[in-house]
């Protein structure tokens, strides 16, 4: 799988469980315990304030946790 991903202008980034290095406006998918407790979805906002979207529930698969985001990305950009 990729590290960079883009969606409808949005970043997400692949990572293997740090919110650390993602920039401001930025979404994370995030390994938990190298991947083995699953895929998290996070955002880091513009204070740097970083948020965890999927409240507990772990995907199973990255693929399964960047489709959330791209879903999410959706939502936002709805009118």
């Amino acid at each position: 799988m990729r590290r960079y991903h883009s969606h409808l202008g949005r970043d997400i980034v692949v990572t293997g469980g740090s919110a650390r290095d993602l920039q401001p406006g930025q979404f994370g998918v995030l390994a938990i315990d190298g991947g083995a407790g699953g895929w998290s979805v996070v955002h880091k906002g513009p204070g740097g304030d970083v948020v965890d979207l999927n409240n507990e529930m772990h995907f199973e698969l990255p693929e399964d946790a960047l489709a959330f985001a791209k879903e999410l990305i959706d939502m936002m950009e709805a009118p």
